[in-house]
């Protein structure tokens, strides 16, 4: 199916964009900054543009149009401006694309909608449970999210399947709820808190492609709702916090203003329309979830994850970074990077490779271990010797229509424990990012003189 995600930036935007193409659909994105993605071929990635008929003209032969668009609700205290931003990037973007679908000609028109929304929808439920007829609430974030899905009903009439997610916190590693999580409890932690892994949404993206009888609202949340409380020590428990701390409803008030309600409402959803048509979720339950989002991790560690679509396979791909030499070639020259030895002359499962280079003019020496490899799908690489306490990268190269996506996913943890946590990780997640920045380059230009071929 040709797909087309808008908001595609933020972190389910991006998920999709790799999961989908990973399930072999032809994707592309529409978004404010077309530089910030780099899963798809530059090709397919449209720059949002506020007139309607040239939106018109991108949706056309489209099967599929998947709207994301909206400022994080909780990125900035709610000022009046504020507001407007969060209400704007919501309303406007959806009643835009709506109209920009009933312009397309029918025979090229999208026969499917899917558009985010929020559980937010209800307001404070307390300790009442609630599901997809329960009644809007009346607060700021109720009101946001009903004049967000109000624009797409319209499209009924001209033969459009809308379907409306209803999404709760989303659990995934690479950023959103999770990466703002502490080991805290907010007020007095009774609030219920609604969530899903990521891998949940995304398996119900893909189901509403085919099963035609997904029309409507649906809460996309776990059946098994938690107090903060519960969630907070469960967390604390799995990531290995030593305890957890209370954070007053006052010093929430005072600090965050009218936004600490999106941190102490209470609301206790129930996936109650998915439940009616037997649909199962992969992750039901909070502690499983944390399981397979962090494995073996804990709170000292770090991530830092990369997805890179280039235009050629992988058997023309993979034989170019499984050679330890060309390590030198993307890694940037400040770090006079270069490898002392090999264990074995070819790389293969457990050789070893040292190297030497320089950190901020620092000599360092650094031991790695191919841990797992799988010639033209994966490999990782684990540090034995060298800067970081923990260095695990995963490199993966997934076949997509067009090409391959290379992922690199990267767990690290920096030396000092909690005080290097505090005090060293702002400077060298730094680094990081400006690394494999410059390995984004690097393939780019490879690629365009031919060096992979």
């Amino acid at each position: 199916m040709k797909i087309l995600v808008s908001g595609a930036s933020g972190l389910l935007g991006r998920t999709l964009l790799r999961d989908l193409q990973i399930a072999g659909h032809d994707v592309y994105a529409l978004v404010r900054n077309p530089e910030k993605i780099s899963e798809l071929d530059p090709s397919k990635v449209f720059k949002w543009q506020a007139n309607v008929a040239s939106q018109s003209d991108i949706i056309a032969q489209k099967d599929v149009v998947i709207h994301l668009a909206g400022e994080g609700i909780a990125d900035q205290p709610w000022t009046k401006e504020r507001k407007k931003q969060l209400q704007d990037s919501r309303i406007l973007t959806t009643s835009h694309l709506v109209e920009a679908t009933k312009l397309t000609p029918p025979e090229q028109r999208p026969r499917l909608f899917i558009s985010a929304s929020a559980i937010g929808i209800y307001g404070d439920g307390g300790d009442t449970l609630l599901d997809e007829s329960s009644p809007n609430g009346t607060d700021f974030l109720a009101d946001l999210c009903s004049a967000w899905e109000k624009p797409t009903k319209s499209l009924l009439s001209y033969d459009v399947r809308v379907v409306t997610m209803r999404l709760g916190l989303i659990l995934s590693k690479e950023g959103g709820f999770l990466s703002k999580m502490a080991p805290v409890i907010l007020g007095n932690g009774k609030q219920w808190t609604s969530w899903v892994h990521i891998s949940d949404v995304t398996k119900f993206v893909k189901t509403c492609l085919s099963d035609t009888r997904l029309q409507g609202p649906f809460n996309l949340v776990s059946p098994n709702p938690l107090t903060n409380s519960e969630l907070t020590k469960i967390y604390a428990k799995k990531m290995g916090y030593p305890l957890t701390i209370k954070a007053p409803e006052f010093a929430l008030k005072l600090a965050l203003g009218e936004m600490s309600s999106a941190l102490l409402t209470s609301q206790k959803v129930a996936p109650k329309n998915l439940l009616s048509l037997n649909y199962s979720f992969e992750f039901s339950d909070f502690s499983k979830a944390l399981d397979d989002i962090y494995q073996n991790d804990g709170f000292l560690d770090n991530f830092h994850i990369v997805n890179q679509f280039v235009p050629l396979s992988r058997e023309k791909i993979f034989p170019f970074f499984s050679r330890a030499e060309n390590l030198e070639v993307i890694t940037p020259p400040w770090l006079n990077f270069k490898i002392t030895k090999k264990s074995t002359e070819f790389v293969e499962k457990n050789i070893l490779i040292d190297y030497k280079l320089k950190i901020h003019g620092i000599p360092i020496k650094w031991r790695t271990q191919i841990s797992e490899w799988k010639p033209d799908q994966f490999f990782v690489d684990d540090q034995l010797k060298g800067p970081y306490t923990k260095w695990h990268h995963r490199h993966l190269f997934d076949v997509v229509p067009g090409g391959t996506l290379l992922r690199d996913e990267v767990t690290f943890r920096v030396p000092g424990s909690i005080l290097g946590k505090i005090f060293l990780l702002p400077w060298i997640r730094k680094d990081v990012q400006t690394i494999f920045s410059f390995r984004k380059s690097k393939i780019i230009e490879l690629q365009k003189q031919g060096k992979f071929d």
